[in-house]
């Protein structure tokens, strides 16, 4: 059996793009047995350990970067959430051995988009990494009690993958088609979180496995998906569980996977799909940094510059001081500014 679980980072800013992440999770390949007893084995990792000499858990991404460790002053901007995703790429065993090189191949369909944005595309060049942030992973070392203390029998992390959406990209899905007719964040969100839900389904690494659990946090107040589902695998069988207030719940049967999608109000409070929020977390910060040195770069405003984290009062502030830095490198809103 496998767990594919997904969460987000970054969908009610202005600014800064939209990321969706998600984990793979393997475990005993001849079970198809999912119960409550098997979920719950994964709050161990709710417990704090220490990494890199700070107490971590994984919980839902908000809380662990906005930790007491985090409000004290810690030196990274990324924080908790580097030692955190050091943990889980350690114990993925990638090849990659730092969050450069492990970019290209996290997010492999959003290159081109990500490279195309000025302020977005130093992510992906070699030796242009901010120097105010982490790159190489922590060592073997340094999670060491991590490894220990949060290992959940018969299953381990595998892969991650993720979906970073360019404002640009965002206004394009958006914009009216052919009929007049339009798409919303939320239909945005929905398709693109189960479509790398399916680019993870065509791993090799899936073959020896028929069964599979997916979990997602639920997306806003959402609670229909049989359709959004039917569309992104139009050839599977698609019968509805449950659809309540607090969990949306259908069976899939592709040619290939027996799954069992899990759409749930606060999904992030099971552990792997609060791994998934911070994958997603630190990617969007990750950008947001880069966001802003590409601008306090070439800044004209009248006043010194001061970051942004790309939230409708902070950018809307952004916004009214960057006019003539905008103008003079001709950025157009619709590449910048989430129109929806």
């Amino acid at each position: 059996m496998f767990l594919i679980a997904v969460d987000e980072a970054g969908y009610g800013p202005k600014l800064g793009p939209l990321v969706i992440a998600a984990t793979l999770w393997e475990g005993p390949t001849e079970s198809s047995q999912w119960n409550d007893t098997i979920a719950e084995m994964w709050d161990v990792m709710k417990t704090p350990v220490s990494i890199d000499g700070q107490r971590i858990r994984v919980d839902d991404s908000k809380r662990v970067f906005q930790s007491r460790t985090q409000r004290r002053g810690d030196t990274s901007p990324l924080g908790n959430l580097h030692r955190a995703i050091s943990f889980a790429h350690r114990s993925m065993g990638r090849p990659e051995s730092n969050w450069q090189d492990r970019l290209s191949t996290l997010i492999p369909d959003d290159l081109d988009c990500v490279a195309s944005i000025p302020w977005l595309a130093d992510m992906l060049k070699p030796g242009r990494w901010l120097r105010e942030l982490p790159d190489q992973w922590l060592s073997e070392e340094s999670i060491a009690r991590a490894t220990q203390a949060w290992a959940v029998p018969d299953w381990k992390i595998t892969d991650a993958r993720a979906r970073m959406v360019t404002a640009k990209a965002f206004n394009a899905f958006c914009e009216p088609n052919a009929s007049g007719t339009s798409a919303n964040k939320s239909d945005l969100l929905g398709e693109t979180s189960l479509g790398l839900v399916a680019s993870m389904l065509n791993s090799q690494r899936l073959e020896s496995h028929k069964h599979g659990q997916i979990f997602f946090d639920r997306h806003g107040g959402r609670r229909y998906y049989a359709g959004v589902i039917a569309a992104t695998f139009p050839d599977a069988i698609v019968r509805v569980v449950d659809e309540t207030s607090r969990c949306s719940v259908y069976d899939v049967e592709t040619a290939t996977h027996q799954l069992r999608m899990h759409f749930a109000v606060k999904g992030d409070s099971f552990v792997p799909v609060a791994m998934s929020s911070l994958h997603a977390k630190c990617l969007r910060e990750i950008a947001m940094a880069f966001f802003n040195h590409h601008f306090e770069d070439r800044w004209l405003g009248p006043e010194p510059y001061q970051p942004t984290a790309g939230y409708p009062v902070d950018a809307d502030r952004f916004l009214a001081a960057a006019t003539a830095t905008l103008n003079s490198q001709s950025i157009a809103t619709s590449d910048l500014i989430r129109c929806r």
